[in-house]
């Protein structure tokens, strides 16, 4: 989405957040390319636009905010400036890069450029979490400075220490750090450390409640004094989403008249309608009476107004089911697995829990909501079953 705009520090102020992909917003009061991208993680960022030896170019300045508009404006005007008198004007930026340290290129570049940008909320904290805590011991080294065995040997120390699946979240970050290097010209391709190290297998879980689990683990759940967490299982299960998918939640995606939630940010990147069940539609109209948030899962102890983390909560809940080794996540294969048990197609079960294939796209295209449902509901009440 293009748009021009008379930039004033207040217009920028105000600027929306777009729903899912980025916005950008040209100034109308200069002539010298300046533009603003907001992406749909709130970040607003300055940008110098330009033809160079008749190729576009797109060079940051700095966030919105961090510098005043006027500050903005002279620095677009002098690489336009540049530009006109035939030097390149992001050369300057690329050989400044070039002696750069890891922690620098993910604070400068890799963060703000990439990241900020095209991945959700959730990955870039993620990303961050992996970066301060497993790449701590290459923060200061110079990137051109790290050997592969370097690399191979901190991903071998993170199995043993952690698991397989961390080291290779932590693999896949630095090599795509490198990656984006390699692609801006900051490092030739040939000195990627992390380009031959292979990832780890990685087992998938099967994991989820069995027959004789369901009733311990609701009678567990009728005593849970958090009704807003009580409420977040319940709707974990009888949905079967993703935790970021209904913690996140708005009451504005729920339409109780048609049965339906709209899931606009999914981990696959398309939205998605889910049918509700029953069960599903009676706990969201409880909920709704007393709602007094937009969020349907709300907190008043989160900088976001929903609730965030609930681990706590639910290892007391597991404890007081007597079930051990079960996730927040596995209620999603729960819902998923009870599907299969009563009957459900694989393209079903894969249109309920959002799954995104190459070989099923189209034949999920023509599903309507009403096999979903059916599926969904014979899942949900064969769970239920177990109660009794």
């Amino acid at each position: 989405m293009n748009n021009k705009l008379n930039f004033t520090e207040r217009a920028l102020e105000n600027l929306p957040i777009p729903a899912d992909k980025q916005a950008v917003y040209y100034d109308s009061g200069s002539r010298d390319g300046l533009c603003v991208i907001v992406t749909y993680g709130g970040a607003k960022t300055y940008y110098a636009y330009m033809k160079f030896n008749g190729s576009p170019k797109r060079i940051k300045i700095g966030r919105v905010g961090q510098i005043k508009l006027i500050k903005a404006r002279e620095v677009a005007h002098t690489l336009k400036e540049q530009a006109t008198l035939g030097q390149d004007p992001s050369a300057k930026r690329k050989e400044d890069l070039k002696d750069i340290t890891l922690k620098q290129f993910y604070e400068t570049v890799y963060k703000p450029e990439y990241s900020d940008i095209y991945k959700r909320e959730s990955s870039v904290g993620n990303d961050d979490s992996i970066f301060e805590h497993r790449l701590a011991d290459f923060h200061n080294r110079k990137m051109l400075s790290i050997k592969p065995e370097e690399i191979e040997k901190l991903h071998q120390k993170t199995k043993k220490e952690l698991s397989p699946y961390t080291a290779n979240r932590m693999l896949s970050l630095i090599k795509h750090m490198y990656s984006i290097a390699i692609k801006q010209g900051h490092i030739q391709s040939r000195e990627n450390p992390a380009e031959f190290v292979r990832k780890f297998p990685e087992q998938s879980r099967d994991r989820f409640l069995q027959s004789d689990e369901i009733k311990r683990f609701f009678e567990a759940l009728e005593n849970e004094d958090n009704q807003v967490f009580k409420n977040y299982v319940l709707l974990s299960l009888f949905t079967g989403q993703r935790r970021n998918s209904v913690l996140s939640m708005r009451w504005d995606n729920v339409d109780l008249k048609n049965g339906l939630i709209y899931i606009p940010d999914t981990k696959n990147g398309d939205p998605m309608q889910i049918p509700m069940t029953t069960q599903t539609k009676d706990l969201l109209e409880s909920i709704k009476a007393d709602a007094e948030s937009d969020w349907v899962i709300p907190s008043n102890k989160s900088a976001s107004g929903h609730l965030e983390d609930p681990k706590r909560p639910w290892q007391d809940l597991l404890k007081r089911a007597n079930i051990k080794n079960l996730r927040l996540h596995d209620l999603r294969r729960t819902q998923g697995s009870y599907q299969a048990i009563t009957g459900a197609s694989i393209n079903i079960i894969g249109k309920s829990l959002g799954h995104k294939s190459t070989n099923t796209t189209m034949i999920y295209a023509r599903l309507s909501a009403d096999p979903v449902r059916e599926a969904m509901q014979k899942s949900t009440d064969k769970i239920m079953e177990f109660i009794n």
